[in-house]
């Protein structure tokens, strides 16, 4: 199963970077086929939840350190990004100190 996540996931990401006329000779949109590999990505992560919260930690202190003009033209405080990442990295510490986890 995860041989095949793979080759899809690639196989994807090879269609999408085809040539424009190429992936419409071939009848598929781009769009499409970004939407699809988008949720191919996130089937895969969410199966691997320890992969996917690495993701979302690295993603958020990404977000977190965007540049102020940048992220202001996307209409979000870069303090809530800061503030998932401290909940994303305390909330399992927490857990497992607790006895919980």
């Amino acid at each position: 199963m995860k041989s095949l996540l793979v080759f899809i996931i690639l196989f994807l990401t090879i269609a999408i970077n085809l040539p424009h006329g190429m992936i419409t000779r071939m009848g598929f949109d781009a769009d499409i086929l970004i939407a699809v590999l988008i949720a191919v990505v996130l089937t895969g992560l969410l199966r691997h939840k320890r992969l996917f919260l690495i993701v979302l930690v690295v993603f958020c202190a990404l977000a977190a350190n965007v540049p102020e003009e940048m992220i202001a033209g996307w209409g979000i405080d870069p303090d809530y990004f800061l503030g998932v990442l401290v909940a994303l990295v305390l909330l399992p510490i927490g857990a497992k100190v607790s006895g919980k986890y």
